[in-house]
This record gives structure tokens, sequence and C-alpha cells, in this order.
């Protein structure tokens, strides 16, 4: 058998690691598409209203109350979620973020979960959902947000983060956007 040549050892080595950036890519591009190996996501309830509270003496508060139910399956192995919620880059499981005509803050924003098996696993100050592999939990998403009158709002889940053990390191992603309804903040 004749031995490979140095030319065509760097060649195999260079397209070797040009397959391996592109079936990284192609892992990405999937979940952008909410194709993904270990969960399946489902919305199951979106609704968003809004609210004007009188306020004596001042001005009303305008507010925005939305409200998301997220169906996610565990396909082949257990799944664990962190049971919180931001609109920063710290680990949480649901990072959301509010697009509007105008400025507006989050008034206060909660997660919580149920389903047949689900359990819920406390590590330090991090509490998580821990789904068998098979099952569905349903992930009940309140935020309320402060807007100004006459404009537009919704919040759209960027990235659900999970984990297939605690001690992984890092997170995987669930990377396809979830967008809520819009609201209309009346005058």
């Amino acid at each position: 058998m004749a031995k490979t040549s140095v030319q065509s050892k760097k060649l195999l080595k260079d397209l070797t690691g040009q397959l391996k950036k592109l079936q990284d890519e192609l892992v990405v591009t999937n979940k952008l598409e909410g194709k993904d190996e270990y969960i399946s996501v489902k919305v199951k309830k979106d609704q968003a209203r809004f609210e004007r509270v009188k306020v004596d003496g001042a001005k009303d508060k305008t507010l925005g109350n939305f409200l998301i139910m997220i169906e996610i399956t565990a396909k082949q192995t257990p799944v664990l979620i962190p049971l919180s919620i931001a609109s920063s880059q710290k680990p949480t499981g649901f990072v959301y973020q509010i697009e509007g005509t105008g400025e507006g803050s989050v008034g206060n924003a909660n997660v919580t979960v149920r389903g047949d098996g689900v359990t819920q696993i406390t590590v330090g100050t991090l509490v998580f959902a821990k789904i068998p592999a098979g099952k569905t939990a349903t992930f009940r998403i309140q935020t309320t947000i402060k807007g100004q009158p006459a404009k537009t709002y919704k919040i759209i889940i960027t990235r659900i983060n999970y984990k297939l053990t605690l001690q992984d390191a890092r997170y995987q992603q669930y990377l396809k956007p979830i967008v809520s309804d819009r609201v209309k903040f009346s005058n």
C-alpha cells in the first residue's frame, strides 16, 4: 500500500477542519429553525392585554400583561431547564427582550412549570425543572411591562437555555425566537 504524501495529509487535515466547521454551522442553523436534538418546543398559549392603573394625584400607570405557555418535551434524555427569566446574558432558562414603538421596562416576570414526572432541583440559588425523557413540561411565563400610551409592545423569547446534566459546564441552547402577541397601550 502506498504511503500518503505530506501534501495529501495536509489537504485531508484542512478538509476535515472545514467539515467540522460546516457541521457546527449546520447545528446552529437547525437550532435557529427550531430543530433541536434534545427538546421540542411548542407554544400552547399566547395572550397579551393592556391595563391602565389609576393612581390618585399622579399620572396613570400603563401596563402590558403577557402570558406565554410553552410545552417542552425532552426527546431522548432528561433535560434540566432553569426556572428563571431575564433580559440579560446571565445563565437563565428563558432569555427575552421587549420590542416596541416606545420605551418600556419590565415591571415583573416569572416562570412556573407543571408536568407529569417533572421535578425541581435546587443547586445553590438556581432552581431547575428536570423533564424526564419522553415527558412534556408546560412552562407558564408571565411578564408585565411598563410602557407609554399609544405605543405597541411585544415580548420575544430569544433563547431557552438547558442542560443535559448538572455537571455540564455550558448550557445547550434552543434558538428559535418565540414572539408574543402585540399589545397597544391606549391613551
